[in-house]
């Protein structure tokens, strides 16, 4: 049986060491909570809401949004820290420019779109997060569709 050198045990243990604190390290760089909501139709004179509410974290909860269409494109993302108790509301309007002459209008008079809410935060569950999202007429306020919002 062959003794092996305790520098290369040492190495050894070094590299296993090394390769788990960089897999911890880039874990934790990685959200904890991702929440999706289904997609919805979107017309040209609406406006999809996104309403986030911090419920439970006293310093602040740092999250990440964007509404996403059909073919994964983002149309609008942005980052926000949400305050406890405080409610932040995020829109997505739809470009409300004509009908192009030659193209498909039942693809351009109505889009789906998707909402898409990372909880940056490490170890926030995502009960601490009350989310709905909503689709509204712009001439007249009224609420078509409404999703979420419902106790944790």
């Amino acid at each position: 049986m062959k003794n092996r050198n305790p520098l290369s045990k040492l190495t050894l243990l070094f590299a296993v060491l090394l390769t788990l604190g960089a897999a911890r390290s880039q874990a934790d760089i990685l959200p904890g909570v991702s929440v999706t909501f289904a997609p919805v139709g979107l017309t040209r004179d609406q406006t999809a809401r996104l309403n986030l509410l911090n419920i439970g974290v006293p310093n602040g909860m740092l999250v990440s949004w964007r509404f996403i269409d059909a073919t994964g494109l983002t149309l609008a993302q942005s980052v926000v820290t949400l305050p406890l108790g405080k409610i932040v509301s995020v829109d997505y309007r739809r470009n409300g420019n004509p009908l192009p002459p030659n193209t498909d209008p039942p693809e351009q008079i109505r889009a789906e779109v998707r909402a898409q809410v990372d909880i940056v935060n490490p170890g926030v569950p995502s009960e601490s997060l009350r989310r709905s999202l909503e689709l509204f007429n712009n001439d007249t306020g009224a609420t078509t569709v409404c999703m979420g919002g419902g106790a944790p």
